[in-house]
């Protein structure tokens, strides 16, 4: 196992001008295979001569291409997470936009069987509060962004269904918490923010404020809702009250009578059929009024369930009214007057499908003892289903591994949380209980045992014999000084890394102090050497931790430092000897022929810019890769050279570990701190290298 902190075998969109001919010997083949002699780095190559695969008894002729091999990504979990958003697209069965606080956009055209995350600007720098499709148009989409960022607040909009987004200029800068589509024109939106409310009447062109500058209850607006024939009409929830204009904005009233003083006002839905009815859900319970919000009264919901996130009226049956609560999802037959709980679970919105009538999505968050999830029902919400596949929302710490398991963690999540485990390759995972009373931030598999697991919390270290099930405290090396890295070595030996320094301990559990400084991560590589990095640097050991020596500054004697490094990886050499080594700093790669002592930057393929990892292949020599810019790239000739394994750009948050197994060589696993484990297939890297491609050339003829 070496890491930095179906598989598919794609192709870049620019291939081109490739020619490839199979001579079959009576035996299917395999592309998966194939592609392990298509590459061609560094532009055109042209082969003439035969080359046979000895293992798939082909011949392949004349190879001429070029392209860039690119990687298709599996999204593998661990599944699941708080989602706050889910919208159905009009018209279309089965096609479901679900989404997070945080940003994360996924969508399903499957009924939520599985989804498939796609890119938003803002994600993870702001909050996204609420997200509308337009009926008539479902690739266009509108969501509302607030930000401590200001640059980030806003309304976004999509027209080819999350592609490409752009945020409407008058509305830049100003936080947007609520939207509304008027039902009898589209291009009529309302947008309430943390200043008021703004209207467009050109689809989000240009905007125009219709609430009083000055009037601070009618802010921030958390909900709005138009009338469904008058658009002068327009209801808004606030964090104190509901208020109404029936003139476009000219003039404004409060209309809470009936309503507790001082209650959220989360929504607001009008009767489309009977636009004088109309809920409200607030922190205080649900509403219902009959003339037009004028005057409201509370409805008797089950004890428990007051505080109300939507309250929403089916579309397609009569009378059937559904309200998610901090107790349950509360579904009605009969408009409201009886109430029957559905869900334990703490759903912040809900879909109809429009093209199966008994299909509703769910949108839950985590809540006490139940998690967050994507949630699907098939009999109009009388039993509900988690739908994850593909959907992934979790606060994660750590992807470990050793032989054919995987191990990772999350914190801070209600029901759920602590640590995953599978043992075949993330095709399918579990989950396995984290050490009692703290919360998992750092784990570590020993290379001779999968099962044999440490971990560390905040304050605590602990210890597992079989694979996470149950756990038996360590003492620390220091009381009082959290663990940063773990770093288990063969035999029941350990390295600690802490503030104060870095510590060795065998399975008697004494400490033995082996290095000053404070440890901020510890790395092995493929030639066995192991790398801790410091506030100051790195330093390498190539007796299994007990004697550490210094690396060479990169910018040794010149005035700009490389600042803080992320990570150091040697290269396997033969016989696992090798003084090949790369570095990862705020400053971009570093290559050293010298074990560490000196070093040279790299600029073939990357920028002088942060690389947060790197990682040499542990089985294959010369074969590296590398993070930057929220992308990865690879190397094939000991890191002189990268080239990105995909054609996408840039922009999305990059991995925070990657992992190689040594007994599953050809699969890359990388966890995403939100988004999780992905996989993707790398033995077609083999075939690039500079030795392999020699043979390729010189290969007998076969003619």
């Amino acid at each position: 196992m070496f890491e930095a902190s179906p598989l598919n075998f794609g192709r870049s969109k620019r291939a081109e001008n490739t020619l490839i001919l199979l001579k079959k010997q009576d035996f299917s083949v395999n592309m998966r295979d194939v592609a392990i002699v298509e590459g061609c780095p560094g532009g055109t190559r042209t082969y003439s001569r035969f080359y046979t695969h000895p293992s798939l008894r082909l011949s392949i002729i004349g190879l001429v291409c070029s392209f860039s091999l690119s990687a298709s990504w599996l999204a593998t979990g661990p599944f699941g997470g708080d989602a706050d958003i889910v919208r159905a697209v009009p018209g279309e069965k089965g096609h479901v936009i679900a989404a997070a606080r945080n940003g994360l956009i996924f969508t399903s055209t499957n009924g939520a069987a599985s989804w498939t995350n796609i890119s938003f600007p803002a994600q993870f720098s702001g909050v996204l509060h609420d997200l509308q499709v337009d009926p008539k148009s479902p690739d266009t989409w509108y969501a509302g962004v607030e930000s401590e960022i200001t640059r980030v607040s806003g309304v976004y909009k999509t027209t080819d269904a999350g592609k490409d987004w752009t945020l409407m200029p008058q509305t830049a800068g100003i936080g947007v918490w609520s939207l509304a589509l008027w039902p009898a024109d589209h291009s009529v939106i309302a947008a309430g923010t943390s200043t008021g409310i703004f209207l467009t009447r050109d689809a989000g062109t240009t905007w125009k404020r219709i609430s009083p500058e000055d009037n601070a209850e009618i802010r921030p607006v958390v909900s709005l809702a138009f009338h469904p024939t008058d658009s002068k009409i327009l209801y808004a929830g606030t964090t104190h009250l509901p208020w109404r204009t029936t003139d476009g904005g000219a003039n404004w009233e409060s209309i809470h009578t009936g309503m507790f003083d001082d209650s959220d006002v989360f929504s607001i839905v009008v009767d489309p059929k009977n636009p004088r009815h109309v809920m409200a859900s607030a922190c205080s319970g649900v509403y219902n009024s009959n003339d037009g919000a004028a005057h409201w009264a509370k409805m008797e919901t089950p004890p428990g369930a007051f505080r109300t996130h939507f309250v929403s009226l089916d579309p397609r049956h009569e009378g059937v009214v559904f309200a998610g609560t901090t107790d349950g999802l509360l579904k009605s037959v009969n408009g409201g007057r009886a109430w029957r709980k559905v869900s334990e679970y703490s759903i912040h919105s809900l879909a109809y499908d429009s093209g199966l009538d008994t299909r509703i999505f769910f949108a839950a968050s985590s809540a006490e003892t139940k998690p967050g999830a994507l949630m699907v029902s098939n009999d109009e919400g009388a039993t509900l289903r988690e739908s994850n596949t593909g959907f992934t929302n979790r606060n994660f710490t750590t992807l470990t591994g050793a032989g054919l398991s995987l191990y990772s963690s999350s914190v801070y999540e209600s029901g759920t949380g602590g640590a995953y485990r599978t043992e075949n390759l993330a095709a399918r995972g579990e989950s396995a209980l984290g050490p009692a009373g703290d919360q998992l931030v750092q784990m570590a598999t020993a290379p001779d045992d999968p099962k044999h697991l440490y971990a560390a919390g905040y304050h605590s270290l602990a210890e597992s014999r079989d694979g996470g099930i149950h756990w038996t405290p360590r003492k620390p090396p220091v009381e009082g000084s959290p663990v940063t890295s773990l770093m288990p070595l063969p035999a029941g030996m350990l390295l600690v890394g802490t503030a104060s320094g870095l510590y060795r301990a065998s399975e008697t559990g004494a400490w033995l102090l082996v290095a000053s400084g404070s440890i901020q991560s510890i790395q092995g590589s493929p030639n066995n050497a192991i790398t801790a990095i410091t506030g100051a640097g790195a330093m390498v050991s190539t007796d299994k931790g007990q004697a550490w020596i210094n690396c060479g500054n990169p910018r040794e004697g010149s005035a700009q430092d490389v600042g803080p490094w992320y990570g150091v990886s040697f290269d396997l050499g033969k016989n696992h000897q090798s003084d090949v080594a790369l570095a990862a700093t705020r400053a971009g790669l570093f290559r050293s022929n010298d074990g560490c002592r000196t070093w040279s930057a790299v600029h073939a393929g990357l920028d002088s810019e942060t690389v947060t990892l790197v990682l040499f292949h542990p089985t294959r020599s010369g074969e590296a890769f590398a993070s930057q810019g929220g992308r990865i790239f690879v190397s094939t000739d000991g890191g002189q050279r990268w080239q990105p394994m995909d054609d996408v750009s840039g922009g999305n948050a990059g991995p925070a570990s990657l992992l190689i197994l040594s007994a599953a060589p050809d699969t890359l696993f990388a966890l995403f701190p939100r988004r999780g484990v992905y996989t993707t297939g790398i033995g077609m890297w083999a075939a690039t290298r500079p030795d392999t491609l020699a043979n390729v050339a010189s290969g007998p003829r076969n003619d």
